[in-house]
């Protein structure tokens, strides 16, 4: 995967931050806007990079990301838990049925689900403190780019549109 930015600082070692275009899709769902105000002014984010190639702060850079680590990356935050969850959910149910439990099987099963998926979440935020300092689920920048190079819908200043409004 592909995307563009500005070199805002370097970091120690070969890591920069770079300021980038979030998707245009991203920007419009409104999400954003009930918590962190209008979502049309939260379009750019600041991301840190490995910088091998060693662009200085103020460089337009071009920043690729390894496809497969992404799809690894989204399993582990999204399927993870779910499977923490129903793991959990069916465990829980089987152990009070056989233990004859007072309450609910049900009941049981989504209290142990939920405290399941609480510790798959627990454990998530602690090895991404881990994985924060190692360089597996960054982009690398490859190339310092011009203005011109970089497609008009992620460019920083955002897609020109019709009637120059």
């Amino acid at each position: 995967m592909e995307k563009y930015g500005l070199v805002t600082d370097l970091v120690a070692g070969d890591r920069a931050m770079v300021k980038v275009r979030r998707h245009l899709s991203c920007g419009s769902c409104g999400r954003c806007g009930g918590f962190f105000g209008d979502p049309e002014k939260n379009l750019d984010e600041e991301v840190e990079v490995i910088n091998s190639i060693g662009a200085r702060a103020g460089d337009l850079v071009r920043m690729e990301s390894n496809y497969s680590e992404m799809l690894l990356a989204a399993f582990l935050l999204y399927i993870t838990p779910l499977l923490g969850l129903l793991a959990g959910l069916f465990a829980g149910r089987s152990w009070a049925i056989s233990r004859g439990l007072a309450g609910s099987p049900d009941i049981w099963g989504l209290v142990s689900g939920l405290v399941l998926m609480a510790a798959v979440f627990v454990f998530l935020r602690r090895q991404e403190r881990r994985l924060d300092r190692g360089s597996r689920f960054k982009a690398k920048i490859t190339a310092v780019v011009t203005e011109e190079d970089i497609p008009e819908d992620m460019r920083l200043d955002g897609p020109s549109t019709p009637g120059g409004e």
